[in-house]
């Protein structure tokens, strides 16, 4: 994993529950948070300067303070209306658009704060990241990608490459947290932004198989089939996702529910292994349940029926096995094709 540095303009709301809800109670908790950061961030560089592997303790109090600050004093903006009034208490009334008279009172003092700690943001999540503080770091990202495009923002130009960056790095620290849904859709969105790099849709994909694996261990047959499905559209090329609904649909419905899907993924992609794996399971079992309902049957009785699915199902175990390249389903490929022909040995007349 190479290290990370962003320096590029960022800003967004972290929705974090503030009591206050009057502007200026709003206007100066948040400044007080932002007080708060660059104290602790003050501290921090003078002991430590621009050193990346210097111990950080105070990143988590850090981030929350900053955070805290964007959500704040962005709730107070919106708030800081004051009504111009007459002597007699009622609104002053504009002739030209026939509405109340209103100033501000805190809005450029609050707008110079929010654009004052924006790339605090990302040099946060650079923080959280670079010390395995990985619920920082993607508090930190989330903060950034989820906002990127609010109202704070607008007219902001970001480069492409660091939005990319950060989806990834922000999917990659939701990852280390197992948080495999919110890991998923930051690198959906990185490979949405033309990422590449540090095995991207690996890990994407290594998400996607958690969440329908545990869907699947808890028997949430439904949700593991919608939000597959929903990956297919997104992806209707890929192969995995393709084995994933048969897979889902195996262990609901049993294999011959599979079959298509798996048969899919074959078609869809020659160079994946599991496909033809699991398309070898299907006929493997078909033939199997022939068996056991056949017990007293002959093997010449049995022949002209098992040998069409072996003859199948044979070239695709080696295929898998030779596919296989990182090993992890050698040993039970290897184990079907040896008994596979075994059997068509036994079962094929001699000449």
């Amino acid at each position: 994993m190479k290290k990370f540095f962003l320096f590029a303009a960022c800003a967004s709301l972290f929705v974090m529950g503030a009591k206050a809800q009057t502007a200026e109670d709003l206007f100066k908790a948040g400044k007080a948070e932002f007080e708060k950061y660059d104290k602790l961030f003050g501290e921090y560089t003078v002991l430590h300067g621009n050193n990346p592997d210097a111990p950080d303790a105070t990143i988590g109090e850090r981030a929350t303070a900053l955070m805290n600050g964007f959500e704040l004093l962005q709730k107070a903006l919106p708030l800081d209306t004051v009504i111009e009034v007459n002597k007699d208490g009622s609104p002053k009334i504009d002739k030209k658009t026939g509405k109340p008279k209103f100033k501000t009172k805190y809005s450029n003092e609050i707008v110079g704060l929010l654009s004052g700690h924006i790339n605090d943001v990302l040099n946060v999540g650079n923080a959280g990241l670079m010390g395995q503080d990985f619920a920082t770091s993607y508090k930190a990202f989330n903060f950034f990608s989820t906002l990127v495009n609010s109202p704070l923002t607008q007219g902001v130009e970001f480069d492409p490459q660091t939005l990319a960056d950060v989806s990834f790095y922000e999917g990659y620290s939701a990852y280390q947290l197992k948080d495999y849904n919110g890991a998923y859709n930051a690198f959906n969105s990185a490979i949405g932004r033309g990422y590449t790099e540090n095995q991207v849709v690996g890990f994407r994909n290594s998400c996607l198989a958690n969440i329908i694996q545990n869907f699947c261990d808890n028997k949430n047959y439904t949700e593991a089939l919608d939000y597959v499905d929903k990956a297919i559209i997104n992806d209707p090329s890929s192969a995995l996702m393709y084995d994933m609904k048969g897979y889902i649909l195996e262990q609901r419905d049993g294999l011959d529910a599979a079959e298509q899907y798996y048969a899919k993924a074959v078609e869809l992609d020659q160079t994946f292994p599991n496909g033809f794996f699991d398309l070898g399971r299907v006929l493997y079992a078909r033939a199997d349940k022939i068996i056991e309902e056949n017990q007293s049957a002959t093997n010449a009785q049995l022949a002209p029926k098992l040998l069409p699915i072996y003859d199948k199902a044979l070239p695709l175990f080696k295929k898998a096995q030779e596919l296989d390249t990182e090993g992890t389903m050698t040993p039970q490929a290897k184990r079907f094709v040896e008994d596979v022909e075994y059997k068509l040995e036994i079962l094929r007349p001699t000449k």
